[in-house]
Parts: C-alpha cells; structure tokens; sequence
C-alpha cells in the first residue's frame, strides 16, 4: 500500500514488495501503515474534519441560557 501522506516525511521511502508498492518508514523501521506517525496524521485528520463541522462550541452557560 502506497501512502501519499507520507511523501513529504524525511524518513519516507517505497519499496517493492511483489507486485505492489509500499510506504515504509525508516524512522520506525515498519511498514508505514503501521507506524505512529500515520496514526497520529489519521487522528489530526478526523479530529480537523468533525470539527469543521461543528457550528458551535459546547459550554455551560449556552446550556443554561440558550439561543433561540
């Protein structure tokens, strides 16, 4: 599997594995789907994408005097 997120990283590199490429990260010495770096950048992605859709923050005190 071939990540495009990590084309950027220093410690990036592919390599052939059958017929297939794969990311791999030297860094961590793994196959880049497995490796931390791309959990975190997964974790940032979903967390900047539920938040974009959030109209409005939560608070004690909208729950006590709401908008209407």
């Amino acid at each position: 599997m071939f990540l495009k997120s990590c084309l950027n990283c220093k410690y990036h590199e592919v390599v052939q594995e059958g017929e297939q490429e794969e990311s791999r990260c030297l860094k961590e010495n793994c196959y880049a789907r497995y490796s931390k770096c791309v959990a975190g950048k997964a974790l940032d992605k979903y967390l900047v994408d539920e938040s974009s859709t959030a109209e409005r923050g939560f608070s004690a005190l909208s729950q006590m005097y709401p908008v209407e």
